[in-house]
């Protein structure tokens, strides 16, 4: 019942925070997340997999949170890279993902791991990614954490990202 209400109340206030957010209009184009909202929503799933290991990623996969009235999400990749969880993408689930580039043939997957050996406290890496229901890329930045897993050694790569 608590961890319902929870839910219920951080569901709200994002919507709330998304309601009041004067930048989302008609006329625009993508989801432009604010980049403290992408950050929070980073901190919320790392803190969860620190505290439940393995046993967080149903929960991170079924959390999404708003940008402009659009869905976002929360995906994990290990320091390898391979896909831990993907919420829009399941098929990458499990899958070596080295070589998964952009269209200008970034290996975004590598450049999460990269950042986040050099600041695993948080950095921003800027790529191009296809839309949900679109069929051309385009550019977007996520923020992306290096994670513990549970009470292991292990860490992981947390993060989300917003439509530049």
């Amino acid at each position: 019942m608590r961890k319902l209400f929870v839910l219920a109340t951080l569901s709200l206030s994002l919507s709330a925070y998304a309601a009041e957010d004067k930048s989302c209009t008609p006329a625009k184009k993508v989801a432009v997340c604010k980049e403290d909202i992408v950050k929070e929503r980073v901190e919320w799933a790392c803190k969860l997999i620190e505290a439940k290991g393995k046993g967080a990623i149903p929960e991170v996969n079924a959390m999404r949170f708003e940008c402009c009235g659009e869905p976002n999400y929360v995906w994990i990749n290990d320091m390898h890279p391979k896909m831990v969880m993907h919420p829009i993408k399941p098929d990458l689930n499990g899958k070596d993902v080295t070589e998964n580039k952009d269209p200008d043939g970034k290996k975004l997957f590598v450049a999460f791991v990269e950042a986040v050996k050099k600041t695993p406290s948080g950095a921003w890496v800027d790529y191009k990614w296809t839309k949900f229901g679109d069929s051309e890329a385009t550019p977007k930045t996520s923020w992306v954490k290096a994670c513990k897993v549970g009470s292991t050694d292990e860490k992981w790569v947390v993060g989300s990202g917003t439509w530049k």
